[in-house]
């Protein structure tokens, strides 16, 4: 190589790598940690006390709630309000109980959702993938912020996680529900103790 093509090439590597650079940081935002904040997440360490039984019906892995009140189907839920629901592990014919107690979170997650609502009453979901975002049914897309909450108990459990999503809107108005909003999803059901209160 040239030296004056040398010179050419290592700029193209150090401009290529400042992008990625750029990029990076800007991906990667900062942990907010007060709860009254808008994109607060539940930290690990925080606890999910369960206050009465809850069925999960047979056939289904999952139970939603909404503004405090037990919904037993997805098709059931108000996507325009803040809803959650606790997921198990073991899909059975017959119906299973997600016991009184205290559940610790021991890992959070975010993610944003498109809801495709589609010609009949079915709702399909889909995960966007990094920077890639789907087009679908008559119009742009409409999306929802979930934030799931892995929980572990001290005694067997059957149970996986705790999952909350804000309304669903336009993909700039998006946002993760706030502590609040999971707090009147479950209602007299449950409730969530954070580290930061």
């Amino acid at each position: 190589m040239r030296p004056d093509n040398l010179t050419a090439y290592t700029r193209r590597i150090m401009l290529a790598s400042l992008i990625t650079l750029a990029l990076l940081t800007a991906c990667s935002t900062p942990r907010i940690t007060d709860p009254n904040a808008r994109n607060y997440v539940p930290s690990p360490g925080s606890q999910v006390t369960v206050k009465q039984r809850i069925e999960v019906p047979g056939g289904q892995t999952r139970i939603f709630l909404q503004r405090g009140e037990i919904v037993n189907r997805l098709s059931q839920v108000d996507l325009y309000k803040p809803n959650c629901n606790f997921e198990v592990n073991t899909l059975q014919e017959s119906p299973r109980y997600i016991e009184p107690g205290v559940y610790t979170v021991t890992r959070t997650t975010r993610q944003e959702k498109e809801v495709t609502l589609q010609h009949t009453n079915h709702i399909k979901l889909a995960a966007l993938g990094f920077g890639v975002m789907a087009r679908g049914g008559d119009g742009g897309p409409m999306l929802f912020e979930e934030v799931k909450m892995r929980l572990q108990s001290s005694q067997p459990s059957d149970i996986r996680e705790l999952a909350c999503r804000g309304v669903m809107t336009d993909p700039v108005l998006v946002e993760a529900p706030t502590l609040a909003e999971i707090r009147e999803a479950l209602g007299s059901h449950a409730s969530i103790s954070v580290p930061e209160e």
